[in-house]
């Protein structure tokens, strides 16, 4: 398993797809609809690349990141903290100090400005900016109290935690010897400090950030406040854009939050827990009163929507590096590229960071250019 430093700080696959799925339906939304907004609100941890393709059969396509692949220097760039960490993972409050500003937390203003403005979203990106604005509103509530730049207010010690520096279960993801190397380089980036203490849903943590200490209990603290007030959300949501509903009345949260208490508590690594949820939607634990099969078959595959939109060929490695940067491969559009998910996708997360970055934040006095 490579090591990768962004997806060491941000909130994991069985939140992001599978939990957001669940929320959708039991909100009242379509089992077509609720995969697709479920699927962008997990490939915003997937879109790790920056460059424009270019096709074999004529033209460019210029990409939106909405993630980072592996540490790399560029990680503690302002810019690319503005473009990535901020807009997708670590929306700041906003705020009169500026000492407070820039840390996330997930009931500010801008992210209520936010959430509205997606509700009136052009029709053939609603959704697509639904799962964009889902992915954001869930990392608030895990990232809060941290800045998604490199800052020494996020220059923290950890106490104690489901992962600590040292401990061999970080093998894979946040091993000590990068560690090691932030320390040394003063690379203090939302809550790398932290682990992935902070995107685990049963995890019980504890740091100190000066002379003030903080105990963290995740489940109930953070994860069923975020799961409860996205519900709220997607209600108000589906209100707004009923087009979105096949009809049955829901019912209240609380008819599931023990099911959903107990799922996520389910105790393993991203990957077993993502299967854990999937085998409860497949087994319609949830209830859902349309259950089909959309729901029996549901899946995440990260590749999928690139691969329907954009064919990639394989070409030998020459001492032509042209090709370099696309890990040796050339690309030509499929049949309906300009409509496929994919692209709508690139377009939604554009929008998206064009109103972070342009509109939300200047307007709250956080001045960018």
């Amino acid at each position: 398993m490579s090591v990768s430093f962004g997806r060491g700080l941000i909130m994991q696959i069985d939140l992001h797809h599978s939990c957001m799925y669940v929320l959708c339906r039991i909100a009242g939304m379509k089992s077509k609809f609720a995969e697709i907004a479920a699927y962008a609100s997990q490939y915003v941890n997937d879109a790790v690349y920056k460059y424009a393709l270019t096709f074999k059969d004529g033209g460019y396509y210029r990409q939106i990141q909405t993630a980072h692949k592996l540490l790399s220097s560029r990680n503690s760039d302002i810019n690319e903290a503005l473009e990535v960490w901020m807009p997708f993972h670590f929306l700041p409050r906003g705020g009169d100090t500026a000492a407070d500003a820039w840390v996330t937390a997930p009931d500010s203003k801008m992210m209520a400005l936010l959430l509205e403005d997606i509700c009136g979203s052009s029709p053939s990106h609603l959704l697509y900016r639904l799962g964009i604005g889902l992915h954001c509103f869930a990392d608030a509530f895990s990232h809060q109290d941290f800045k998604g730049c490199n800052h020494s207010y996020n220059d923290i010690h950890l106490l104690q935690g489901l992962e600590e520096k040292g401990n061999k279960e970080n093998a894979g993801r946040l091993p000590l010897r990068l560690l090691e190397r932030w320390s040394r380089d003063g690379l203090a980036i939302g809550h790398a400090e932290a682990l992935s203490n902070p995107d685990i849903p049963y995890a019980e943590w504890a740091y100190t950030r000066s002379i003030k200490t903080y105990k963290i209990k995740n489940l109930e603290e953070r994860y069923l406040p975020a799961v409860k007030n996205i519900y709220d959300y997607l209600v108000y949501f589906l209100g707004k854009n009923p087009q979105y509903c096949p009809g049955p009345k829901i019912r209240a949260f609380e008819d599931y939050l023990e099911k959903l208490k107990q799922v996520l508590s389910f105790r393993g690594n991203p990957e077993e827990r993502h299967a854990y949820w999937l085998k409860k939607i497949h087994g319609n634990f949830f209830e859902f009163t349309d259950f089909d099969d959309t729901d029996r078959s549901l899946r995440y595959d990260e590749k999928l929507w690139f691969h329907l939109a954009v064919e990639a060929v394989k070409v030998p490695k020459t001492t032509n590096h042209q090709y370099q940067k696309y890990e040796y491969h050339v690309f030509r559009k499929k049949d309906g590229f300009e409509d496929s998910h994919w692209v709508k996708f690139m377009q939604a997360a554009a929008v998206h960071q064009f109103l972070i970055i342009h509109c939300l934040l200047p307007e709250s006095g956080m001045i960018i250019g």
